[in-house]
């Protein structure tokens, strides 16, 4: 939140009209009076953020004033010299220092004790304090002042250095980038050149034996032709001139026979196959050089979208036999939209209104789908498999692998690895089937995501990022490596099976128990609640072609299009 902005002017616009809200709780969403102002913080506090600010062992210490003190601070006007206002108040630059507090070792002005310490036992006027208190020797001060004035330089230093370590890394990072993509379209051109070798090679081979067949085919033509010839001039022969000329005959057909028959038959056509393989996991990659760097360095908005229109869709198809259960969403490129309906072992494809225009029958229960391709899904079945599917004019399978867990929750793709829950752990396979890692809760002991005793699921990923629920109210951001990046955290979050990444840069995360959506930014910040009431979301997915949220549920015949405000 900005600086100074938790407080709202009333139409009157006196001091005594300011209202004040609680920082925390609006950036939680809610709206709370605040009763206090923390300058350390710069931070204003409702009752209930009061106490948790005195209970932290980072934020106990710190000062507390009056609600008014941040905006007297702001508005008033310096008008008297440095030498006279060392001796004002710090919380009410109008009062001088009169007092001092023993507990707080601090000086205040009489409006300080009276309002703020008031249970404080060592209360000592400030002549008194002056004669009893013995204080540092200045030059103490002065050593102090030198040594974070030299560790601050040194910081400084480091930081001019880290700049220009930065401008390496970047022209590194753009020289590896130019050499991949030169190494991979070299790569394509051999290959390409190959192939067309190979091609003409074959085109020649395939040419000369049609030509040769042809020929034999053409003198064949004019044999038989002299044959018939000679077969009908009927000649006065006696009989055994007649015979040696019937055998003569019947011999040469024989050999035009032989001839006919020695040439193939069938038509001469040149067959390919496209290296599918290749050519999906191409269409499947998601970066050709992963950059990632300081989770603070990125654009990161803090202002939450906001529903605007809320509809619900029924997405039944005619031949369910079951109440639909929607535990996956996911958008291709073009937009279009496809539904894994678990209970009727069913993907549907979703047009630009939202309706079934195809429904693809799968042979096991579908627990989780993923996009992996610019037209392919890959879709996560109770038979412990994974099926690859293209989506163009139809679903067409490609290929399956072998896993573990398959009737769980739980999968997501990220630079052609599919990260898939098996119960217990998280194994992350390539589109090959084979384990690339494993990894569960105690891989996170000691860092900021420490679920100890949960279980870890993937529910989204922004291409450059795994984000990976702890099945409770908590979800981490992790790189490939799993090195954590930041936490989503919120009390209001109850079982967080799935989430997406919706426009803004946020992370929309729902509560499976608490039937509810909350917003995060990429460092954390919980930007508060977008919905809630809803019964049991299953299921997440943001629309970019029409900046909607789509929400769907289990054993729900619907599918909730949440419009948001495209003005924020």
């Amino acid at each position: 939140m900005t600086e100074g902005s938790g407080y709202n002017k009333s139409v009157h616009g006196s001091d005594a009209d300011f209202e004040y809200s609680c920082t925390p709780c609006t950036e939680e969403g809610n709206d709370a009076k605040a009763l206090k102002y923390c300058p350390e913080c710069k931070e204003y506090l409702c009752a209930a953020c009061i106490k948790c600010h005195l209970k932290f062992s980072a934020t106990k210490k710190h000062m507390l004033h009056d609600k008014e003190y941040k905006h007297c601070e702001e508005d008033s006007v310096e008008t008297i010299s440095d030498k006279e206002n060392m001796f004002k108040c710090l919380y009410h630059p109008d009062r001088i220092i009169e007092m001092y507090c023993c507990d707080h070792d601090m000086v205040f002005c009489a409006l300080c004790i009276a309002k703020e310490h008031r249970h404080c036992t060592g209360i000592l006027e400030l002549n008194e304090a002056a004669n009893r208190i013995s204080i540092d020797n200045e030059n103490i001060i002065l050593s102090k002042v030198d040594s974070l004035q030299a560790v601050i330089q040194v910081t400084r230093e480091k930081k001019k250095v880290n700049l220009n370590t930065l401008d390496k890394e970047k022209n590194e990072i753009v020289k590896t980038i130019k050499d991949t993509e030169r190494l991979m379209i070299d790569k394509v051109k051999e290959l390409a050149f190959d192939a067309q070798t190979k091609a003409c090679i074959r085109y020649n081979g395939l040419k000369e034996e049609l030509q040769e067949e042809y020929f034999v085919l053409l003198q064949a033509l004019t044999e038989t032709t002299e044959l018939r010839s000679k077969v009908k001039n009927k000649v006065d022969l006696d009989e055994k001139r007649q015979f040696a000329r019937h055998i003569l005959q019947k011999h040469s057909m024989a050999k035009l026979e032989n001839k006919y028959n020695s040439v193939e038959k069938d038509e001469r056509k040149m067959k390919w196959f496209k290296n599918e393989e290749l050519i999906q996991y191409l269409s499947a990659a998601d970066c050709l050089v992963q950059v990632v760097g300081s989770k603070t360095s990125f654009n990161i908005k803090d202002k939450p979208i906001r529903k605007k229109s809320q509809k619900d869709i029924t997405i039944k198809g005619n031949g369910d036999k079951q109440t639909c259960s929607i535990n996956g969403i996911c958008q291709l490129f073009d937009g279009t939209i496809i539904l894994c309906d678990r209970a009727n072992n069913k993907l549907k494809k979703l047009n630009e209104n939202y309706s079934i225009t195809e429904e693809f029958k799968l042979v096991s229960s579908p627990s989780g789908i993923c996009l992996t391709g610019k037209t392919e899904i890959a879709v996560k079945l109770k038979d412990h498999t994974i099926l690859f599917i293209s989506v163009e004019d139809k679903f067409n399978e490609t290929h399956f692998i072998k896993i573990q867990g398959g009737d769980t929750v739980g999968i997501a793709s990220i630079c052609n690895e599919i990260w898939c829950f098996t119960g217990t752990d998280i194994k992350v396979y390539n589109r090959w089937g084979t384990v690339i890692k494993t990894f569960n809760n105690e891989s996170f002991v000691g860092t900021i995501f420490n679920p100890v005793g949960k279980e870890l699921v993937p529910v989204a990923t922004d291409g450059a990022f795994m984000y990976v629920s702890d099945l409770g109210n908590k979800v981490a951001c992790l790189d490939r490596e799993r090195n954590v990046w930041s936490v989503m955290e919120s009390k209001r979050l109850r079982l967080v099976r799935k989430a997406c990444i919706a426009s803004k840069d946020i992370i929309c995360i729902a509560g499976y128990t608490s039937g509810n959506v909350m917003m995060f930014d990429g460092k954390g910040k919980c930007l508060g609640e977008l919905v809630d009431g809803l019964m049991e979301p299953d299921s997440l997915c943001y629309d970019n072609k029409k900046q909607q949220l789509l929400i769907g549920y289990r054993d729900l015949n619907i599918l909730t299009i949440i419009k948001m405000d495209e003005c924020l």
